[in-house]
């Protein structure tokens, strides 16, 4: 039996709101990773806050694209819900390398800027380990969560999204400071990446093996790779403006919940609005569920605001904040929620109207735009309570 599709205001609350609040604290534990990491980045390591907006979102937006054809190859029935089946396990495969992709393309942007400056082969080394080691386990966990949703009756596309995006975020700065420390303490941290490199090079001989769906992998490399150059522009913005979100100590912790859960809101409306149009059930009513989700975003931000507050407080002894502080935060990230859901679900239906599967398009698109206003409204909010 296939899970129930149909939302309520009642039935969001309960099949979005949770998943939501899960991955907000998860996303929270990326915001102490950046915060407490937030100096030593920027004095040292200035190039890698160029990297880390793409490399959250552009995970995020490469295995929120894998979730979303697996689940919607599950729904048509043309894929079994095992990670052997052969579909399923080449798109883990091609994922792995097409997330490796645009993060070398954000280096390369990086190193631009930064030509000359010491140091640029090891961040190199610390880019490349981690984005191809982080894939591996993205890939995997994506298409289980997935699987074993559909399996207990869940419908995929409201648990799927958040899920994978946020865990992306979650990994993304551990790992890079992981490989950071691996990368100043030990002389010999050159062969983990002869490793990766070797992983890399057998998930893209097994994505291709016997065949492959030539369409998607085009679509979505193109998409990412082209989502990469614009992802460039969140890290300068990010980089650019760092000191003045570094004054305003909170926002540093609660950048990668902002950015992910506005994201994780862009990616249920891809996936649900994909899902409906492969159906045939998008006929009236386009918009109802961006409705219906919406209030869950009351409960979010005033989630982030308080966690993100507690936590720089305790870790950086932050003082406590002034009302206004949170009448400000509440006004922007509630307009945002607002913006996202709307411009995601007529995304959605646009691309597939133009011949571009929503799976493949639709979340990189939404997840990029909402990184770069979502990172511009974390400056605002910079500077405003700074």
């Amino acid at each position: 039996m296939q899970p129930e599709r149909e939302l309520t205001i009642s039935s969001a609350l309960k099949q979005v709101l949770v998943p939501l609040t899960l991955c907000l604290i998860f996303d929270l534990g990326a915001g102490i990773f950046l915060g407490i990491s937030f100096e030593k980045l920027l004095t040292t390591y200035p190039e890698i806050l160029i990297v880390i907006p793409g490399l959250m979102g552009l995970r995020g937006n490469v295995f929120g694209s894998l979730g979303s054809r697996i689940s919607t190859s599950l729904y048509l029935g043309s894929s079994n819900p095992s990670i052997r089946d052969e579909y399923i396990s080449k798109n883990v495969f091609f994922s792995i390398w097409a997330a490796t992709v645009p993060a070398l393309i954000l280096f390369m942007i990086a190193a631009i800027k930064f030509f000359g400056k010491e140091g640029l082969t090891t961040t190199f080394q610390i880019i490349l380990d981690s984005s191809v080691m982080i894939s591996a386990i993205l890939g995997i966990f994506t298409a289980i969560i997935v699987i074993e949703s559909f399996r207990r009756g869940l419908d995929p596309d409201n648990i799927m999204g958040p899920a994978v995006t946020t865990f992306a975020d979650l990994v993304s700065i551990p790992s890079i400071v992981l490989f950071i420390f691996i990368f100043e303490k030990y002389s010999a941290a050159w062969f983990s990446t002869i490793i990766l490199v070797v992983i890399l090079m057998v998930s893209i001989y097994l994505s291709v093996r016997g065949g492959y769906d030539k369409k998607a992998y085009k679509e979505v490399l193109m998409i990412v790779s082209l989502l990469a150059l614009i992802q460039s522009v969140t890290g300068n913005i990010l980089q650019e403006f760092s000191e003045i979100i570094h004054r305003a100590v909170f926002l540093s912790f609660a950048y990668p919940a902002v950015i992910g859960s506005i994201g994780n809101y862009g990616s249920i409306m891809v996936a649900r609005t994909s899902t409906k149009l492969h159906l045939g059930e998008l006929q009236s009513r386009k918009f109802i569920d961006a409705i219906y989700i919406f209030p869950t975003s009351l409960i979010i931000a005033p989630i982030i605001f308080i966690l993100a507050f507690l936590s720089a407080s305790f870790f950086t002894g932050t003082a406590l904040p002034e009302l206004k502080d949170f009448l400000y935060f509440l006004a922007v990230y509630l307009a945002l929620t607002a913006f996202v859901l709307l411009f995601s679900t007529a995304l959605s239906i646009w691309l597939h109207r133009m011949g571009v599967d929503p799976d493949n398009g639709g979340i990189p698109l939404t997840t990029t735009l909402t990184d770069i206003i979502g990172t511009l409204s974390v400056v605002i909010l910079a500077y405003l309570i700074a």
